[in-house]
C-alpha cells in the first residue's frame, strides 16, 4: 500500500476517532467537535491539491464534510467544497432545492456558470464534463471510460454514435438483459437508422447499429465474410481480464473487427479497469484512457456478526464501531430495511430460501398491485410458484435459473411497483437493468474482491435516484450497505471482515489479467511457478493454467486468418461455437466428423431425419469415448433424443405455465416408467449423486422426496436449463449442420423459431417469444402489426385496442418492441 494514499493510521488518534464515531453513529456534536471536523477535512482537502496522487486525503476530507452536513443540517461547507472541486450536481441541487439562504449575487453567478456543466438535462462534474466532451472529440483508434455506476456511460454512447456518423456501428452487451434495455435506449434516439439486435436480422444493410452480445456479432462476422464494424463500444469491458469462454470469444471480436478493418474504431466502458493499457491485445495499441477518479458517493458500510451484534465501517480508519444489536439476522435486515432493499446471495437455491424465510416474517398485504401482479404470475406462470407467496408480502427473487421473460418482467415490476419492497437475487443483477435500490444486504461474499463489491455496491442509489426523481435526497449521498453474516447463507463461522477491509481507503485494485489473448496476459508467472514450486497454486495446477492458455493462444491464432480449406472451416466452425471442448480428442475426431458429413450428405434417408437424431449420427455415434462433456453425451440415450424433440417442440409451441405442467407430467411420468426417482436437475439443484447417495457429484434429485409445489419450481428450473442446453448447444450444431447442407433451411428455421412461416420467424428474430406469436396468430392479430424498412415493430389503433385487454405480462412482452 503506498504511503502517499495510505490513511490507517489515522485510527490512532482518538479524538479524530471520536469525533468520527460519535457524528456517523448520529450522537449530538458539541460546537467544538463540528468546527474540529471541518479543520480536519480542509487540512486533508489542502494536501490533495498539493498533491494529487493524494486521492484518498481527497475522499477523507469528502466524507467528513458530507457527514458534517447531513448530520448539522448545515449545507454550507458541502456547497463550497462541491463548487470549488467540481461535483456540481451537489452544487446544482443545493440551489435547486433552496437548501440555503441564495439570494446574494454570489449564488446567482454560480447557478449560472453551472449551465455549462449541463448536459441532456443532467449536470455533470467538471471530470464527468472534461472527460465525455475529450472522448467525443478524440481521433484515438482506442479509447476507454472508466467511471463509477451511473456516471452518463449509456448517454455518452448515444452521443458518441452521433458524433462518429459511422455506417456500421455495434454495441456489445454481456447479458440479455441489457441487450433489451440498451436496443430500446438506440431505437429510440436513432429513428432514421436501423437497429438491430439479432444476428438474422442483418439484410445486407450498409447503415445500421447493431445492439449485440459477443456471440451474435461473431455469428454475423461468420456469416458475412466481407463484413465488418467500423466501431465497436463495449460496455462492461472489465470482462475481458477473465478466462471465462465469454470473455475469449469478446477478444476473439475486438480482434476479428481489427483484422478486417484497421481502421475500426474501438471504446471500452467500464466502472472498474484500473489501468486501460491492460486491455491492449497487440503491442502497436495504443489505448486512450479517461478516467473519472472521484465517485461522489461515500457508503455506510455494516456488518452483522453471528453474535448479534452489529458495527458500522469506517474504510478511513479501517475501524469498528459498535452499532446496535439484533435478536436474529431476519430481524436485523427488516428492522434496516428502506423503501427499495436488494438482498444479495450467490447460489440460485439459497436466493429461493432466504426470499421464502424473510417473506414468513412479513406482513400479508392485501389487494392493489401487488394481488393484481400475484394474479398475473399465476395465470402465465404457475399457481405454485413461489413468487405468488412473496408478492403478497412485498418479496420477489431472481436469478440466473428463472426464465428470461419472467426474470426481465420480476426486474420490471420491481421499478415501478412501489410496495414491491425487497429483492432477492445473485449475480445476475450487476449487469441487468437499472434498479431502484437504496439499501443492500450483501449475504454471501464467495467470489466477491474488492472490484465486484465496489461494482455491487454501485447499483445502490444511482445517481438519477439521488438528484432528480419523487425520493431525491442528498442523503443518499450515502448508500447503506449490510454485510449480513450467517452459516447458513455464507458458510460455518461466517464473517465477513476480510472482505469488507478489501473496501478501505488507499487500497490498490490493479486489474487481474487471466485472458490469455491479452497483451499483458503474464505466462511467464505460471513458468516460474512450474520451477520453483514457491506458490500456493501447485505445480500441477500452474501447469494446467498455462497449458490451456497456450493452447489458447494457439486456437485463436488460427480462427483469425480466414479457413484454408472445407476442413479448416468445419473445424473453425467448431471451435467459434465452442463445441470442440466436447471431445478429449478434437484434432482427430474433427477430421472423422467431416467424413460422415460428406457421406451422409448423399444419404436419403438420413435427410429425412430429425435434426437431432442428425446431431447423434455425425457427432455422437462412433465418438462416446471421446466426449467429455457429460450433457451432450446424454444423446446418445435415444429416450434422451426424444425427450429433445419433444422439448425442442414444446419451447415453441406451448406458453411458460403448459410447458410447466408438461415437464411436472414428465417428472411423474419418469419416474412411475423407470421406477428410478432420480432425475437430472444440474449443479445448482442437485442434492444426491447419481445413484441416489450423497458421495459424488450432487446434481441429481429424487423426485419421491419432493411435493407438488416443489416439482413445479424445479420444472421452472429445468426448463430454464434445457432451454439454456438448447439455445447453447443444440442450436450451434444445427446452425453448422445447415453451413454444410445437411440441414435444410426449412428444417432450421422450424428447430430454432419453431416455424418456417417468414413473417412469423422475423417476428422471433426480433424478440418475440413462439408463444406470443402463437396466441397473437390465433387472435388473428398479426395483421395489425408492422416491420418498417428499419426494423422497428408498430401496430395499429385494432391492435392497441386488443392489447389493452390482455392481461399485464402480455402487454410487457409486447411493449418491450413495438414503437409507441
Amino acid at each position: 500500500m503506498s504511503s502517499l494514499t495510505s490513511l490507517a493510521w489515522l485510527k490512532n488518534d482518538s479524538k479524530l476517532s471520536d469525533v468520527i464515531e460519535k457524528v456517523s453513529l448520529g450522537g449530538e456534536l458539541a460546537d467544538e467537535d463540528l468546527s474540529y471536523i471541518l479543520a480536519v477535512s480542509i487540512l486533508f482537502i489542502k494536501e490533495y491539491q498539493r498533491d494529487a496522487r493524494r486521492t484518498s486525503y481527497l475522499e477523507f476530507g469528502y466524507f467528513l464534510v458530507l457527514i458534517y452536513s447531513l448530520n448539522s443540517d448545515n449545507f454550507h461547507p458541502l456547497f463550497d467544497l462541491s463548487t470549488n472541486l467540481g461535483f456540481y450536481p451537489i452544487s446544482k441541487y443545493i440551489l435547486e432545492h433552496n437548501i440555503l439562504e441564495t439570494n446574494s449575487i454570489y449564488y446567482h453567478f454560480i447557478e449560472e456558470s453551472l449551465l455549462k456543466f449541463k448536459n441532456n438535462n443532467i449536470t455533470e462534474t467538471f471530470e464527468q464534463n472534461k472527460f465525455r466532451n475529450e472522448i467525443i472529440k478524440s481521433s484515438a483508434m482506442d479509447s476507454c471510460y472508466i467511471a463509477p455506476t451511473s456516471f452518463g456511460k449509456s448517454s455518452l454512447m448515444v452521443e458518441l454514435i452521433r458524433s462518429l456518423s459511422l455506417s456500421k456501428v455495434a454495441i456489445i452487451v454481456p447479458t440479455k438483459s441489457l441487450l433489451t434495455q440498451t436496443y430500446r435506449l438506440i431505437n429510440e434516439n436513432f429513428e432514421g437508422k436501423k437497429v438491430i439486435f439479432h444476428d438474422e436480422m442483418y439484410d445486407d444493410e450498409v447503415n445500421f447499429i447493431a445492439v449485440f452480445t459477443q456471440e451474435r456479432a461473431l455469428r454475423l462476422l461468420k456469416s458475412k465474410k466481407d463484413l465488418s464494424f467500423d466501431a465497436l463500444l463495449i460496455d462492461e469491458a472489465h470482462n475481458l481480464f477473465e478466462s471465462s469462454s465469454r470473455s475469449i470469444l469478446l477478444s476473439r471480436l475486438i480482434r476479428r473487427v481489427r483484422k478486417r478493418s484497421i481502421k475500426s474504431r474501438i471504446f471500452y466502458f467500464s466502472p472498474l479497469i484500473n489501468d486501460g493499457d491492460n486491455l491492449r491485445f497487440e503491442e502497436k495499441q495504443i489505448i486512450e484512457s479517461k478516467r473519472i477518479q472521484f465517485n461522489v458517493k461515500e457508503p455506510e458500510i455494516f456488518e452483522y456478526r453471528l453474535d448479534g451484534k452489529s458495527y458500522l465501517y469506517n474504510r478511513f480508519l479501517n475501524k469498528y464501531f459498535n452499532y446496535k444489536s439484533s435478536a436474529t439476522m431476519l430481524r436485523y435486515v427488516i428492522d434496516e430495511r428502506k423503501l427499495n432493499n436488494f438482498i444479495y446471495l450467490r447460489a440460485p437455491k439459497k436466493v429461493e430460501a432466504f426470499a421464502g424465510m424473510l417473506s414468513n416474517d412479513l406482513p400479508l398485504i392485501n389487494g392493489g398491485e401487488l394481488s393484481e401482479l400475484a394474479d398475473t404470475i399465476a395465470k402465465n406462470v404457475h399457481e405454485e410458484f413461489y413468487c405468488v407467496d412473496l408478492v403478497r408480502k412485498g418479496v420477489i427473487y431472481i436469478h440466473g435459473k428463472l426464465p428470461d421473460l419472467i426474470k426481465e418482467y420480476l426486474e420490471y415490476k420491481f421499478n415501478s411497483v412501489k410496495s414491491l419492497s425487497f429483492l432477492v437475487a445473485n449475480s445476475v443483477i450487476l449487469e441487468g437493468v437499472n434498479l431502484p435500490i437504496d439499501n443492500l444486504y450483501v449475504l454471501n461474499t464467495y467470489d466477491l474482491g474488492a472490484k465486484e463489491l465496489t461494482n455491487l455496491i454501485g447499483r445502490v442509489n444511482r445517481l438519477n435516484d439521488v438528484f432528480s426523481g419523487e425520493n431525491s435526497s442528498l442523503s443518499k449521498l450515502m448508500p447503506s450497505v449490510h454485510f449480513v453474516n450467517s452459516e447458513e447463507f455464507n458458510r460455518e463461522r461466517s464473517n465477513m471482515s476480510n472482505k469488507i477491509e478489501l473496501l478501505r481507503s488507499g487500497i490498490s485494485n490493479k486489474d487481474e489479467i487471466k485472458n490469455p489473448t491479452l497483451l499483458n496476459f503474464d505466462i511467464d508467472k505460471f513458468n516460474h511457478i512450474i520451477k520453483t514450486s514457491t506458490s500456493l497454486m501447485s505445480i500441477e495446477q500452474a501447469t494446467k493454467v498455462r497449458d490451456n492458455a497456450l493452447f489458447i493462444q494457439e486456437r485463436e491464432l488460427f480462427l483469425v486468418n480466414e479457413p484454408a480449406s472445407e476442413l479448416d472451416s468445419v473445424k473453425s466452425s467448431f471451435i467459434e461455437s465452442g463445441l470442440h471442448y466436447v471431445y478429449s480428442n478434437f484434432d482427430t475426431i474433427v477430421e472423422l466428423i467431416f467424413k460422415k458429413i460428406e457421406m451422409f450428405k448423399f444419404d436419403i434417408n438420413f435427410m429425412g431425419l430429425d435434426p437431432i437424431d442428425k446431431i447423434y449420427l455425425i457427432f455422437i455415434k462412433d465418438f462416446e469415448s471421446t466426449i467429455i462433456d457429460l450433457s451432450f453425451i446424454r444423446l446418445k440415450n435415444e429416450k434422451a433424443r426424444n425427450f429433445y424433440k419433444m422439448f425442442v417442440k414444446n419451447i415453441h409451441a406451448l406458453s411458460l405455465k403448459e410447458h410447466i405442467n408438461s415437464t411436472v407430467k414428465y417428472f411423474y411420468k419418469n419416474a412411475d416408467e423407470t421406477g428410478n426417482s432420480i432425475f437430472y436437475i444440474g449443479s445448482s439443484y442437485g442434492e444426491v449423486a447419481k445413484d441416489g447417495t450423497n458421495d459424488g457429484t450432487r446434481t441429481y434429485i429424487n423426485l419421491s422426496t419432493k411435493g407438488h409445489k416443489e416439482l413445479v419450481n424445479l420444472s421452472l428450473v429445468k426448463i430454464k436449463m434445457e432451454s439454456d442446453f438448447v439455445s447453447y448447444k443444440l442450436n450451434d450444431y444445427v446452425s453448422i449442420l445447415k453451413d454444410l447442407k445437411v440441414v435444410s433451411e426449412s428444417e432450421y428455421n422450424v428447430f430454432i423459431y419453431g416455424t418456417s412461416k417468414k413473417r412469423n420467424s422475423d417476428l422471433i428474430k426480433l424478440g418475440f417469444s413462439g408463444s406470443l406469436i402463437r396466441k397473437i396468430e390465433h387472435d388473428d392479430q398479426l395483421k395489425n402489426i408492422n416491420v418498417d424498412s428499419f426494423g422497428r415493430v408498430s401496430v395499429n389503433v385494432d391492435f392497441n385496442i386488443y392489447l389493452k385487454s390482455q392481461d399485464d405480462l402480455i402487454k410487457f412482452e409486447v411493449n418491450k418492441y413495438i414503437s409507441m
